[in-house]
């Protein structure tokens, strides 16, 4: 019977060493305005991705296009605020004929992915972008820095669905230079 019991704690204790399992990427938003969606958004935080390397300061711009698309301007400093410009190009389209929520965005006419906006607020203001694996996200905001509340609900949020040890808090400019 006692190695019963050992057997059972220290089965136990094994278990609660198991990394958290996560669940997938959260569920798409409703809706999300093509217009409203468009224009400049500051990056709060992301996980890595080799074509951000050393970016500090970054920002995306979607500017829509008559054809209901974008124009994609991904902007960031190399390494310090106010440092040399990297700048890449893309076009975006929604993969839903009147929302953004699920976007294909291309990037050198041969790079295409699809992304999903996850959380959104009201007023447009605020948003997480990611792929379906959760390989790759962006916490995004419409001014160079978010409120500490406001983050610390969007990390929570993303707790569920990835380790949020992965993201990666980007510098911004107290101006918002961003060129």
């Amino acid at each position: 019977m006692k190695m019963f019991f050992i057997t059972i704690i220290s089965f136990s204790f094994l278990l609660s060493q198991t990394p958290k399992e996560f669940n997938k990427a959260p569920k798409v938003v409703d809706f999300v305005s093509i217009e409203k969606f468009s224009g400049l958004w500051y990056e709060i935080a992301r996980t890595y991705n080799s074509f951000e390397k050393d970016c500090v300061g970054a920002t995306v711009e979607y500017k829509l296009r008559d054809d209901l698309n974008y124009d994609i301007k991904n902007r960031c400093f190399d390494t310090v605020i106010g440092g040399d410009l990297i700048e890449f190009n893309g076009t975006a389209k929604p993969l839903n004929q009147n929302t953004m929520a699920q976007i294909q965005m291309t990037y050198f006419w041969i790079f295409t992915k699809n992304y999903r906006v996850v959380y959104l607020t009201e007023d447009y203001s605020s948003a997480v972008v990611v792929d379906k694996n959760m390989n790759n996200v962006w916490i995004m905001n419409r001014t160079p820095f978010m409120k500490k509340e406001k983050l610390a609900y969007l990390v929570s949020f993303l707790s569920n669905h990835m380790d949020i040890k992965r993201l990666i808090y980007t510098p911004q400019d107290s101006q918002g230079r961003y060129k």
